[in-house]
């Protein structure tokens, strides 16, 4: 980070660093920003000239040769009261291993279950469609050994088309089960995932563009808002997109989110932790410190409670109470969002909040940064777009 131009400011989470590397701002990003490849190949290249001085002064060839070899450190009396106080003898020690035995791995083992086959099949199903630009329908089954669904046909969009070259002829894939983790992960435009039953950690992570939708099976019988239907950290990182999910999200529900837009019916602890842009809809309860390092983008939140003020993050955001006074185009946006998701998912709780819409309104609150102005949020969206 340093040697692309940080200046170790300690302001990454509020999105305006000096030098242009931990901001989405794009005039911070385009004016100040001054770091190139050969920067970081060059400091990579004197780490490995100073470390092979170093054990050059050793007479050690590899760092193979150093692992397990304690005895060739030395233990520094400390500088202070405290730091005498420490015993490192016992991480030290190596008096257990076998010195005429291999100290690291040489054969390899754990190799993973998961052997690609299903996104292998995906891609040489799809592929023809990508290539001609044409998208279509595709169903398959999956299971929670099936990981990273959608990467691979993700990748190969990207590398023809680009993210969001094929957004006007998608390639719509209705998927059945329990998915993997890393579900939609870096998924790009003309890639639409339909997903009946429920999915594990970090689904959207890296999201591009495209549409993910999750909604539980048709024979489950459970409250679908009640309910968990994806694990932590989902939309991680995302910059593009639309996620859609009848049920609830897990902990730090899109956290670096700096683009996409995500309705979910609940959500758990430290959602939307450093946002820096696109819009998040939770249509239900929260868990605590919402928004904590949130600089950007925007949320609605629906309180039927009445406590969310004692779980957002007071530090970064201010919220406000949508009201039809004085705030009919955030009213008719968040009308808007539950429609597509609605539509999207046939959440019987989205729809049971249109049919009362007058009703529920006054019970969402707009979760903004400190620095924006309510009235340039929507305007912001649609720059950003």
């Amino acid at each position: 980070m340093v040697a692309l131009g940080c200046k170790y400011l300690r302001i990454c989470h509020l999105n305006n660093c000096a030098t242009g590397v931990a901001t989405q701002h794009n005039v911070l990003r385009t004016k100040y920003f001054i770091g190139l490849p050969d920067m970081v190949i060059n400091y990579f290249k004197f780490v490995a000239q100073e470390c092979r001085e170093i054990m050059a002064s050793m007479a050690v060839r590899t760092l193979a040769e150093l692992i397990g070899h304690t005895e060739l450190l030395k233990i520094l009396p400390g500088e202070t009261s405290k730091q005498r106080k420490l015993d490192l003898t016992p991480v030290l020690a190596n008096s257990a291993l076998v010195s005429n035995k291999p100290q690291y791995c040489i054969d390899p083992h754990n190799e993973p279950f998961d052997k690609g086959v299903l996104g292998e099949k995906m891609l040489a199903d799809m592929r023809d469609a990508i290539a001609a630009k044409s998208g279509g329908k595709f169903s398959y089954a999956v299971s929670n050994f099936h990981r990273s669904i959608g990467a691979r046909v993700s990748g190969e969009i990207a590398k023809r088309w680009g993210n969001t070259g094929m957004s006007a002829a998608p390639l719509i894939v209705t998927l059945k089960g329990s998915a993997g983790q890393s579900f939609g992960v870096w998924n790009a435009g003309g890639l639409h995932l339909h997903l009946e039953g429920e999915a594990n950690d970090y689904v959207g992570k890296g999201m591009a563009a495209g549409k993910i939708v999750l909604k539980p099976s048709a024979q489950s019988t459970f409250i679908a808002r009640d309910t968990i239907i994806m694990g932590n950290t989902c939309l991680y990182g995302a910059t593009g997109g639309e996620l859609y999910a009848a049920g609830t999200a897990g902990e730090r529900f899109a956290v670096r989110n700096s683009g996409a837009l995500a309705v979910v019916e609940g959500a758990g602890d430290h959602c939307c932790e450093y946002m820096t842009g696109g819009v998040v809809c939770v249509l239900g309860r929260t868990g605590v410190n919402f928004g904590a390092g949130f600089t950007g983008g925007f949320a609605y939140v629906l309180d039927m409670e009445r406590d969310f003020v004692d779980r957002y993050n007071h530090e970064l955001i201010d919220i406000h109470r949508v009201s039809p006074e004085g705030m009919g185009i955030h009213v008719q946006h968040l009308r808007g969002l539950i429609e597509q998701h609605v539509d999207a998912t046939d959440s019987v709780w989205g729809a049971q909040l249109l049919n009362d819409f007058r009703s529920y309104i006054g019970k969402f609150w707009v979760v903004k940064p400190k620095a924006a102005a309510i009235n340039s949020l929507l305007e912001n969206l649609r720059r950003a777009a």
